[in-house]
């Protein structure tokens, strides 16, 4: 399995992460971008915390966590080229950074692989709102 990694979404990965982005075939229904111009005031957004999938030494995709009416979501698209275990290891490592609970996702309810990597983590459903389905990473007790 190749090295995955996140790390803070730098200038001369944007090119790469919008490409990943465009090319998953993710449906992130709270944060639409129709060009590299629009991702770009989106990753700047104060709200937003942005960083870059790299899987061995290229950028793969974008993993984000931004405040969706008070609680925190997280959103991931990796590109189909990756490594099969990269969206799970980027889910993986996005969770233990976001470490505010309970944590949300918001996917296309026709989205399967995404149901099947936040099931992998740990995330359940929560709500249906309209063609997409909310998944939260409830609190551990401890």
């Amino acid at each position: 399995m190749p090295h995955i990694e996140l790390r803070d979404l730098h200038d001369d990965d944007r090119d790469a992460a919008f490409s990943a982005a465009r090319a998953s075939g993710s449906a992130w229904p709270r944060a639409a971008f129709d060009d590299r111009s629009s991702f770009d005031a989106w990753t700047a957004r104060a709200d937003v915390v942005a960083q870059a999938i790299v899987e061995d030494a290229g950028v793969v995709g974008v993993a984000a966590a931004m405040d969706v009416e008070g609680d925190r979501e997280i959103l991931l698209a990796v590109s189909p080229d990756a490594d099969d275990d990269a969206p799970t290891e980027a889910l993986r490592l996005l969770t233990a950074h976001e470490a505010e609970r309970p944590l949300y996702a918001c996917v296309a309810a026709s989205d399967h692989p995404a149901h099947d990597v936040l099931a992998r983590i740990g995330f359940v459903e929560h709500t249906r709102d309209g063609a997409d389905v909310v998944y939260v990473l409830p609190p551990t007790l401890e």
